[in-house]
């Protein structure tokens, strides 16, 4: 594809994800026409087709064939992920995958072949590293703000609202809460740290009665070490009851040597950053003006936050919002 040109983009899932997240976003995506929909289930497809206005197909197959697609978008169940990511790739084209990436090592390990096979890119949706937010605090990371970050803790927090016999709760298909918002903290934590894990460890309960139907896990506690010494501890849950402050409440602690950032998007306070006393600077994170207090302090608006905490002296807080 030219630079300036659209990628033409075939989308296969029309279900929650697919149709509730990623088919509205074309509309907004200038680089990207959305020309073929598709789902097993007719009514699904063409309902996606009359709101985008793309063809709808039944069968995935039908739309690999078309040579105008250059791109697939995969929202389907997770356990489907690489047998149409490989196929799709087999017929040439890029794809853009939803996470987890596969149900099993060995699948993700076919999808990587294919896309190595058939000189084309293979991306898996792990969308917190696009997220304004999370791309501030790895900013700070980097900038060493906090010096070198030695803990992470990570939580991912809902109410599954979905029945037992749903794909997500199947551990075979699904691969219930560890796999389907676990992936979510293990790339945060790899994001974060720059470094691969080289052990973990996993607690894992069936909390609510939809869990326990289907012989799944809905609430696990998740270590992880990394090469460089590093722990990273995550919460993954589906067991928060509904209603609980939102669809999902995430909360992230990062540990340096140096001191601490802290984010919480249910806690909706500005953006703080705890440093020694000095004149005003500007936040490189967020490019506005870090006015130096006396105490720290802390005020609640509607915009997310996080915080910063150092050790090299006497703390002093700045109010830095969070650009939506």
């Amino acid at each position: 594809m030219a630079r300036g040109e659209q990628i033409r983009v075939g989308l296969i899932g029309c279900g929650n994800i697919g149709a509730g997240g990623h088919l509205p976003t074309y509309a907004r995506v200038p680089e990207a026409e959305l020309v073929a929909v598709c789902d097993a289930v007719g009514e699904l497809a063409h309902a996606a087709a009359e709101r985008s206005g793309a063809m709808a197909y039944a069968d995935f197959r039908q739309l690999l064939e078309r040579e105008d697609v250059e791109m697939v978008d995969l929202c389907v169940p997770t356990y489907l992920h690489a047998q149409l990511a490989v196929e799709a790739m087999q017929a040439g084209k890029h794809v853009f995958c939803e996470k987890p990436m596969a149900h099993t090592l060995e699948a993700a390990d076919a999808m990587i072949e294919a896309a190595q096979a058939n000189g084309v890119k293979l991306m898996i949706g792990q969308v917190r590293r696009f997220d304004h937010r999370y791309a501030s605090i790895k900013a700070q990371i980097d900038a060493g703000k906090v010096g070198r970050p030695v803990f992470i803790r990570r939580a991912e927090r809902q109410f599954l609202p979905f029945p037992p016999e749903a794909w997500q709760w199947d551990p075979q298909r699904g691969g219930g809460v560890i796999l389907d918002i676990g992936v979510h903290a293990a790339d945060l934590f790899r994001w974060f740290f720059g470094q691969e894990a080289v052990e973990v460890y996993a607690v894992a309960r069936s909390a609510r009665e939809a869990a326990r139907t289907a012989a799944s896990y809905d609430h696990a506690m998740i270590t992880c070490k990394f090469d460089g010494g590093g722990v990273g501890f995550a919460e993954a849950s589906w067991a928060y009851p509904q209603g609980f402050g939102g669809t999902l409440y995430a909360q992230l602690d990062v540990v340096g040597t140096e001191g601490k950032i802290q984010y919480a998007d249910k806690d909706t306070n500005p953006m703080l950053a705890y440093t020694p006393p000095r004149r005003a600077t500007s936040c490189p994170a967020t490019s506005a003006s870090c006015l130096p207090q006396s105490m720290p302090s802390r005020r609640r608006s509607a915009t997310s936050s996080a915080a910063c905490w150092t050790t090299k002296s006497q703390p002093s807080a700045r109010r830095t919002p969070v650009p939506r």
